[in-house]
């Protein structure tokens, strides 16, 4: 048992409902305190702004200016309604409920500025001061005429403030309700929950070690995109927002890392005694982490977020770079036996595409120390490291300890055993409901559902690829919850296809393009049920794939229609993964006889397509394809005995140069079992 087996041992027991999430009201302690903080706040400024209107009344000689700006701090925009005229009104309710309600959560949202919705409410508090101007064209003793206007102005605001804010308590009683309900509903169950799923996936792994048909497809995507590409040519791969959905920030690193898994699940479980060009593609991705296209976005994010000037990518939060890539770069060196990236400056991240000597450089220790550091010394509020500025999602940060985990798996260091007590304590209290699901995110700053308004919602299954990602880090919490979904989130009916039981695959909606499309959800849900061997699950939505999405009909691909690379990806490592794959991955790494058997190192790509290279410790078995025409390759086999003979099949023989390799002549046609063993 490796020593990250053993620290991730100790979470293996399956906590009950009861056990996590906010022990009082929905929301956990630290999330409650910062709630109550901004709650009192706002309430001075109500307090505060009423004042001077109050004191009118009284018949004390208050200033227009100070009576208007004061409604201006009860409600975004309500210093231009209080101004008293008809067009400050009409900007004042354009700025409370089109600026203030959907642009300034969508800054806050994507940027993570409070720029975005305070900057906006102390816009509409500013136009206060407009006060007192001649706004409506009236004769001069028309004076009951402007005090009657003036007041309608004054209640506009009043009734703004609980339009708004009413809407939005609303909307978040009715997901507390839903919490509410599905926690009723799961805790009288838990027990058949878990029982069901022990029974679901209690039959072993089926199948070889062997690509059959189907995966030899998947694994020609993640290859098709990645060799035979000179450093730079992203081009393989797609946006994953459309322009109505926002700027697609960062999209690179995102499939790079989904990329990234698929490769090191391939050469793990399927071709341990392969490298070549399966070597030259997890570099590739590894190289373009640090491409401006792929890091560059973190100067503007970090400026406009924590008015920072430092735009180096890693050094402080956006774990969603740091994190997502770490599995990959981490596990460079187990896959291959290769320290390259283990060196000083190895990666040399350059944010700005017009200053290509501006880097900042890391090897994956520097980085595996960076998100120590950051979790270590608690230095966000929640512990988890957010991604977008103030935004913290589980997601995330669970590919940051993946590759922790690896790190220490093969360094026998404890960075992650500094940690991981903490990590499940905060998790457990500030990133579960109370129905047991994992919280999508938590924002750092407010403590409240409705700032940004994205919060709002309840979907037991936003993110279900925590359950497959966490499973090696916090083996028992993320099984229950995986048993949760699969017992009342999910449904398979007579046709044979899966269903998610509350929202119809056709009004599903993509979280990156914000259109009606299922091909995400289908992906992580696919990926999550094949780590868990729950192959009841894996083949009815192989089902709903044929039902509900169009495959390419491009020969040899593997592509669907109208739907982006990185959702492609998640549907190829569904194909590659069984039961346990992935844990196998993160927690023990590659076989040993990789590392000591022969090896396949070079073929040409898509000439030679390899489905299988396995050794006992001194054969190696293959199984290659032709990828275009049949005929004869070449192909390099080393780590052989020096001058040592050599059997194909049995037959033909050769011998090993002095460095213990060959080169040999093949003949592929379909498929060719090739067994290269010692001569007795």
């Amino acid at each position: 048992m490796t020593n990250v087996e053993k620290l991730t041992s100790q979470f293996a027991a399956i906590p009950r409902i009861e056990e996590t999430g906010p022990q009082h009201g929905y929301n956990g302690t630290r999330m409650a305190r910062k709630g109550l903080r901004t709650r009192l706040i706002h309430a001075v400024l109500c307090v505060l702004g009423i004042l001077p209107f109050v004191l009118s009344l009284a018949g004390v000689a208050v200033p227009k200016q100070l009576i208007s700006v004061g409604f201006g701090l009860i409600v975004p925009g309500g210093g231009f309604m209080a101004a008293g005229g008809p067009i400050t009104l009409a900007f004042g309710l354009y700025i409370c409920f089109y600026l203030w309600k959907k642009k300034a959560m969508f800054i806050q949202d994507i940027f993570g500025s409070f720029l975005g919705i305070a900057g906006f409410w102390l816009l509409g508090a500013l136009g206060g001061f407009l006060a007192g101007l001649e706004l409506l064209v009236l004769p001069k003793d028309a004076t009951t005429a402007k005090t009657i206007v003036t007041y309608v102005c004054y209640c506009a605001a009043v009734v703004s403030a609980f339009v708004l804010f009413g809407t939005y308590e609303l909307r978040v009683k009715k997901m507390y309700k839903q919490m509410d309900e599905a926690r009723a509903k799961r805790i009288p169950t838990f027990n058949e929950a878990i029982t069901e799923l022990e029974e679901l996936t209690a039959a072993p792994i089926e199948g070889g070690v062997e690509l059959d048909e189907e995966q030899i497809l998947a694994s020609r995507f993640f290859f098709d995109v990645t060799v035979n590409r000179e450093k730079g040519d992203m081009s393989g791969f797609t946006s994953l927002r459309n322009s109505a959905a926002g700027p697609d920030l960062s999209a690179y690193h995102y499939q790079l890392s989904a990329f990234g898994y698929g490769l090191m699940l391939l050469h793990a479980k399927y071709l341990p005694n392969f490298q070549g060009y399966l070597k030259d593609a997890h570099r590739f991705l590894i190289q373009h982490y640090s491409d401006p296209r792929t890091c560059g976005y973190w100067p503007k994010e970090a400026l406009t977020g924590y008015f920072s000037k430092n735009p180096d990518p890693i050094y402080y939060a956006d774990i969603m770079l740091s994190g997502w890539m770490m599995p990959v770069v981490a596990g460079f060196s187990d896959q291959y036996g290769d320290k390259e990236f283990e060196q000083e400056a190895a990666i040399k991240f350059q944010p700005f595409k017009d200053k290509p000597e501006q880097t900042y450089d890391y090897s994956s220790e520097g980085i595996v120390k960076v998100i120590h550091r950051q979790l270590n010394n608690k230095e966000f509020p929640y512990m988890l490291i957010p991604c977008e500025p103030h935004v913290s999602f589980p997601t995330c940060n669970s590919f940051g300890f993946l590759g922790m985990l690896m790190f220490d798996r093969d360094h026998g260091t404890h960075y992650c055993e500094d940690v991981w007590k903490d990590l499940y304590d905060n998790l457990c209290s500030e990133f579960i409901e109370i129905d047991g699901s994992m919280a999508l995110r938590r924002q750092d700053q407010y403590g409240l559902r409705h700032l940004p308004s994205s919060q709002i919602g309840y979907n037991a299954m936003a993110d279900v690829q925590n359950y497959l990602h966490y499973l090696p880090i916090f083996p028992g919490l993320a099984r229950r919850n995986y048993a949760l979904i699969r017992k009342h989130e999910v449904e398979i009916r007579d046709d044979g296809v899966a269903y998610v039981k509350d929202t119809p695959w056709e009004k599903m909606v993509n979280m990156f393009t914000q259109q009606p499309d299922p091909s995400l959800q289908m992906g992580l849900l696919a990926m999550t049920a094949a780590e868990y061997g729950d192959t009841q699950l894996v083949d009815a939505l192989r089902k709903a794939e044929t039902k509900y999405l169009s495959r390419s009909n491009e020969p040899n691909s593997f592509k669907f229609k109208d739907v982006n690379t990185l959702t492609v990806a998640y549907f190829a490592f569904s194909r590659l993964c069984k039961k346990g794959y992935w844990s196998d991955v993160i927690l023990r790494g590659m076989p040993e006889t990789s590392k000591t058997g022969p090896i396949l190192t070079d073929c040409a790509y898509p000439d030679v397509i390899a489905a299988k290279a396995v050794s006992s410790g001194e054969d190696l078995e293959l199984v290659l394809y032709n990828g275009a025409e049949a005929g004869e390759q070449s192909i390099k086999i080393e780590r052989l005995k020096p001058g040592a003979e050599y059997t194909i099949n049995g037959g033909d023989a050769f011998s090993a140069d002095a460095d213990g390799a060959a080169t040999l002549s093949v003949n592929l046609n379909g498929r060719t079992p090739l067994h290269i063993e010692r001569k007795v």
